[in-house]
């Protein structure tokens, strides 16, 4: 696989959404790719830290879209 269908799906594979098969060669791929082995641990952190400060407190849904689609965005490139 590629890297740009790897990073496509990192969502789905983080959240556990994604068919075992996909599953495997996702972190085959991971463990050969520096490059998104390093992406996966970033998105990873943010989700964790983004949870921790939602337990603190509320982000508005406003500012929750913008950095969704910010995000979104930037990994097209």
């Amino acid at each position: 696989m590629k890297c740009e269908d790897i990073i496509k799906l990192l969502s789905d594979y983080i959240d556990r959404e994604i068919e075992e098969t996909m599953e495997k060669l996702i972190r085959e791929h991971i463990e050969r790719c520096e490059r998104c082995l390093s992406l996966l641990k970033t998105m990873e952190k943010t989700i964790s830290l983004s949870r921790e400060i939602l337990k603190e407190r509320k982000v508005p849904k406003s500012v929750m879209k913008r950095v969704y689609f910010e995000v979104k965005i930037r990994y097209k490139k």
